[in-house]
């Protein structure tokens, strides 16, 4: 079964009343919210607001001061082993290395978690269309080009849970209506993704927007 097809359990985040301090100044007000699976939440807030860091304390890697993050009722604080194995994260810093070709990135990614998989990153580099970059070093590709490697993973490491921080940020109009596209089947498989954009996103079915403030 390809990643793609992969049908996922009815699994749910629930966030209560999560708040981040930066000096003892609160960066939002407390954030409450339940994610089910099929669902799609998008973080909404001007430039500052604390999106990111909200991403982050979600994760659980970043601090948080008050509240909860549950994975299927379990906190994440208390037990993060099985919740990080569910999550892939993807953050303004793409987080590849710049050493390695585009290939062997989703492949080191890959097998920290799964069996590897030679024939599915060079798959999902063509899917998104720089399937002839498979074997250029990360160093030499444009900003445009990193982020679709980055994306690559969502097709390589098969998880319910999607957290995509600005994914849109240095994609064409085609690399957008793909990244949609896909987030659309992930959610028909029972995913759940959690992400934000400046940019608008008209092509996510069912789409729920969380402002901050």
């Amino acid at each position: 079964m390809a990643v793609n097809e992969i049908q996922y359990n009815n699994n749910c985040l629930e966030i209560n009343e999560l708040t981040v301090s930066r000096s003892d100044i609160p960066v939002f007000d407390p954030v409450s919210f339940e994610l089910q699976a099929g669902q799609c939440i998008q973080v909404r807030g001007a430039n500052g607001v604390g999106k990111t860091t909200l991403l982050r304390a979600i994760c659980g890697i970043g601090h948080h001061d008050q509240g909860n993050v549950l994975w299927n009722g379990l906190s994440i604080f208390n037990r993060s082993g099985d919740y990080h194995q569910s999550l892939l994260y993807l953050g303004h810093a793409l987080g590849l290395k710049p050493k390695l070709t585009a290939e062997q990135n989703l492949n080191f990614y890959r097998e920290l978690r799964f069996a590897a998989d030679p024939e599915l990153a060079v798959s999902a580099l063509e899917e998104l269309g720089i399937g002839v970059y498979h074997d250029e070093y990360v160093a030499r590709m444009s900003a445009g080009q990193k982020r679709r490697v980055a994306l690559s993973r969502i097709r390589t490491e098969p998880v319910p849970l999607w957290i995509l921080d600005e994914p849109m940020v240095a994609l064409d109009v085609k690399g957008q209506s793909w990244l949609e596209s896909t987030c659309n089947q992930h959610l028909s498989n029972n995913g759940l993704i959690l992400i934000t954009s400046h940019q608008p996103i008209t092509g996510i079915n069912g789409l729920r927007e969380l402002h901050l403030s």
